[in-house]
């Protein structure tokens, strides 16, 4: 927006308010629900190409004066990985991104409303329900030409309060239209909704799940690493004890009773050759989900990561293992809760972002008795199916309080054997955090300590795949 409002009246507001990002004036509103847990990326830190001309921490904006005390901007972290992809798909077309502004504290947006004119307001949020910006998934931004570093000219400026600022705007130069349609289509295709009234305005697709934020930037930097990731404690590979939790591959091999085949090895050559050499090959065909195996997100997600797509930082990280034995002892239907979760961390600390989670049920030891496992052996039949595995409330605590990479299990599925919905697959893997089912040997790992590889066969546009994953243990299995 333009200066709305430059009156003694707004002067006033601002001199009290003092530079607000670096001290947050009043108390967001209290939201119900389950959220991710925030994970706020220096954009430029992922590409140091985007550029920046963040207005808010200059004079030359609608306030008349600087209310960020530092030129920076941050987004959610697949925001910001979506962003990044964009600005360099625009690559090709001469342009890059420069952002105005990205994740912003409550208190500026409260601040932005307390100074707007009532007929004005459709361009600021209301702080009663906050703002996109304040769940750090809103960015304002426009082109610039890679050749001259210059900002492309635009149907308005950055910040109009008039139609000349809407999507639908028709007059103006039909280069600067042109512009505008470029931008607000590879942002679409990118993940991003724009705002009508707006060209400049990008929310992204999954703003829902993230909580109002009234964090000063430099707090939002200290929550993060160095790389806007969470530090993990050096690991030391070369001297690690390696733990395999995959099973073999064989005619004995469990598979999903509704599965129409299972493993399948055919020998297409061993023993001599005429050249005088021993050769051996062989063919296979099996599911996707059988044995130790991955299930991607797109296997109960429209739209969602194939096989091939699940970023390696997902596939490889540390490792948290939640131990429920004794309670599957007791109920061979136990889905894991939230209070076991809390427990565990009031023993061992908090579940850090982007860890691995793996429950350790027991059920390995059943392995691969398919009535001990499956609690079932009626061919073709998954109807009465029992064994243990996360419940769903369990599994959306941690994707949207502890932002997991993955998920995994020593039993069949991640969803309980009576389920028929499958409600934990529909709940982690929309999130995109695929799952490992299937696990083998989880009680040679420890709760903590261990980091977790789980390479998965990389089958083009697949929902899963036969998985190989094993732990890295220090010396000893000894914890950190």
């Amino acid at each position: 927006m333009r200066r709305l409002l430059a009156g003694a009246f707004a002067l006033s507001i601002l001199a009290s308010a003092g530079t607000v990002d670096a001290a947050p004036a009043a108390d967001p509103p209290h939201e119900a629900g389950i959220f991710r847990e925030p994970d706020l990326v220096e954009l430029t830190t992922l590409d140091p190409t985007l550029r920046l001309d963040v207005r808010y921490a200059r004079t030359d904006n609608f306030t008349g004066r600087a209310v960020y005390s530092e030129a920076r901007a941050f987004l959610q972290r697949p925001a910001a990985e979506a962003l990044v992809r964009v600005h360099r798909a625009l690559r090709d077309k001469g342009y890059g991104l420069m952002v105005f502004d990205g994740y912003r504290p409550w208190s500026v947006t409260k601040l932005f409303w307390d100074i707007t004119p009532a007929d004005q307001k459709v361009y600021v949020a209301d702080p009663a329900k906050g703002s996109r910006h304040n769940r750090g998934c809103a960015v304002d931004l426009t082109l610039f030409d890679l050749a001259t570093g210059r900002e492309v000219p635009m149907p308005s400026a950055y910040d109009a309060t008039n139609r000349t600022a809407h999507v639908t705007y028709a007059g103006g130069r039909a280069a600067a239209r042109a512009a505008r349609d470029l931008l607000i289509e590879a942002m679409t295709q990118g993940g991003f909704f724009v705002y009508p009234y707006e060209w400049w305005h990008y929310d992204w697709k999954d703003w829902r799940e993230y909580p109002i934020l009234d964090l000063s930037f430099s707090a939002a930097a200290a929550r993060a690493g160095a790389d806007g990731r969470t530090a993990w404690p050096s690991f030391d590979l070369a001297a690690a004890r390696v733990v395999d939790l995959t099973w073999a591959f064989d005619d004995t091999t469990l598979y999903w009773p509704s599965s129409p085949t299972g493993f399948e090895r055919t020998t297409l050559h061993h023993g001599p050759t005429p050249g005088g050499y021993f050769y051996s090959a062989s063919s296979f065909c099996a599911p996707e989900h059988g044995g130790t195996h991955l299930d991607a997100p797109i296997h109960f997600a429209e739209g969602r990561r194939t096989a091939d797509q699940v970023p390696l930082a997902q596939l490889i990280a540390p490792g948290v293992v939640v131990d429920v034995r004794r309670q599957a002892a007791a109920d061979r239907d136990y889905r894991l809760t939230v209070e076991d979760l809390t427990a565990w961390e009031q023993v061992h600390g908090r579940i850090p972002q982007g860890a691995i989670v793996l429950l350790r049920t027991g059920w390995s030891e059943r392995w691969p008795d398919r009535l001990g496992y499956f609690g079932s052996d009626t061919p073709g039949d998954a109807s009465s199916l029992h064994f243990p595995s996360y419940g769903v409330e369990a599994a959306e605590w941690l994707v949207r309080q502890r932002a997991i990479a993955a998920l995994g299990v020593d039993t069949a599925s991640i969803d309980h054997g009576p389920s028929n919905a499958f409600e934990v697959h529909r709940v982690t893997l929309e999130a995109d955090v695929p799952a490992f089912e299937n696990v083998a040997h989880l009680e040679q790992v420890p709760e903590t300590g261990a980091f977790i590889a789980a390479l998965p066969m990389k089958i083009a546009g697949g929902s899963g795949g036969p998985l190989r994953i094993v732990a890295f243990l220090r010396p000893g299995g000894a914890l950190p």
